[in-house]
């Protein structure tokens, strides 16, 4: 069976948060999209936030960031 999981992912820093858009992704992405996050403190960032805007961190500002993914289970096929 298939699941379909909504995804944000949420950087967060002294400047504030930042909440990127909302994706649906199926089990296969997800995971995939954890492992590379685990890559997250190794260069900048960049992130399509929710408000339709893009974001580009850099290094310096990614070291003192936190990376958030929530993650919410839609439907199970």
């Amino acid at each position: 069976m298939e699941a379909t999981i909504e995804v944000q992912m949420v950087l967060v820093n002294q400047y504030g948060e930042f909440r990127g858009e909302i994706m649906l992704v199926n089990e296969e992405q997800c995971v995939k999209m954890i492992e590379l996050s685990k890559e997250f403190y190794n260069s900048g960032f960049e992130l399509h936030c929710e408000d339709g805007s893009f974001m580009v961190f850099p290094p310096e500002i990614v070291k003192y960031s936190v990376l958030k993914i929530d993650r919410k289970l839609i439907e199970k096929l």
